[in-house]
């Protein structure tokens, strides 16, 4: 080898040196970027367990309220009805038994006779509009 061809070889393994240290840069600079996006990632999912923890507890809380309240309203209800239904007709069903058709139709006269009892008693038939016209 003359002093001729180790010069080229020389420029040229230089230059690999060169661009082997830049690749190693570019390199050490992407694993840093990399490492302080997995950072601010694990941060965020932090932050979301926080607030989808705080949410369901939020909503939890907000479903108890809701169904405490529905159950004082189903109770007022309930009183509401007691105070309206007669001790002797509160809650007791019967089946009706072949011969107990006669005794229900009298019942029910009972109580469509009470006004009481029947808070919506039937109304009227009334005339249609084509025959009050006419």
């Amino acid at each position: 080898m003359s002093a001729r061809e180790t010069a080229p070889a020389a420029a040229l393994q230089l230059r690999l040196s060169e661009q082997l240290q830049s690749l190693s840069l570019v390199s050490e600079t992407l694993t840093l970027r990399l490492l302080e996006l997995e950072e601010r990632l694990t941060g965020l999912e932090n932050q979301l367990q926080t607030l989808s923890h705080s949410q369901s507890e939020s909503n939890s809380i907000e479903s108890t309220e809701i169904l405490a309240a529905t159950e004082e309203r189903i109770a007022r209800l309930e009183e509401l009805l007691d105070e309206q239904i007669p001790v002797s007709h509160s809650a007791t069903v019967h089946p009706l038994r072949p011969g107990m058709a006669e005794a229900s139709v009298e019942t029910n006269q009972f109580i469509d006779s009470e006004p009481e009892l029947n808070p919506f008693p039937e109304d009227e038939e009334q005339p249609f509009m084509d025959e009050l016209s006419a």
